[in-house]
């Protein structure tokens, strides 16, 4: 567990909110999620939108295999037909998302190198500049690719219904109710993100 993770997982167990959860989860494992570059990373959070995360998986690993041996290319990933790319799953918008992506990288619309060194706010703004990249893909990018430890994405159903749990609230949050909620959490909300969707798979 490197240092930051072990801050977090420290104040995580001081919030009586939290305790339990962390306790029966564990520690946070965000290398699980880190893919090799951040553009492949970008395409998973495209891939990912508005599935389930077995879902997502499948259709990545099917666009890793049509990519083939270097992807992810974005030269490469430009080459492929509409047809192909939407064979493996993609739908006409995330194949639309895909090819601004690669175009953006490839053109230097988006300097994926100067993304470790900006703010998360410049970061997203950099982002969402893409074609079908919203915050919500912004924010996952900042979590897991990024590592960034105090991101909240206040508007994820996930997020708003395990919120509801853990703090007994009598109905479920809206996006602006549940963007203060985070605050007992700072600096550690990605962290507090992490138990919460684990709260939601079961875990």
């Amino acid at each position: 567990m490197d240092p930051q993770d072990r801050r977090a997982l420290a104040r995580l167990r001081k919030d009586p909110a939290m305790r339990a959860l962390v306790a029966r989860v564990g520690p946070p494992r965000f290398h699980e999620y880190s893919r090799e570059d951040l553009l492949a990373n970008l395409l998973e959070a495209i891939v990912s939108q508005q599935l389930s995360g077995k879902v997502a998986r499948v259709i990545y690993d099917r666009l890793k295999a049509l990519g083939g041996r270097g992807f992810p290319n974005p030269r490469r990933l430009l080459q492929h037909t509409d047809e192909e790319l939407k064979a493996v799953g993609l739908s006409r918008a995330k194949t639309a998302s895909i090819r601004d992506l690669a175009d953006a990288v490839l053109t230097g619309r988006l300097d994926l190198d100067a993304l470790e060194d900006l703010p998360d706010g410049e970061v997203e703004a950099a982002l969402v500049r893409v074609k079908g990249i919203g915050p919500w893909t912004a924010h996952m990018v900042l979590i897991f690719a990024l590592r960034r430890p105090d991101v909240w994405p206040a508007a994820d159903l996930g997020v708003r219904k395990a919120l509801q749990r853990v703090l007994h609230l009598p109905a479920l949050p809206s996006p602006s109710e549940a963007e203060p909620l985070g605050d007992r959490w700072r600096p550690f909300r990605s962290y507090a993100c992490w138990y919460l969707w684990q709260m939601m798979d079961g875990g």
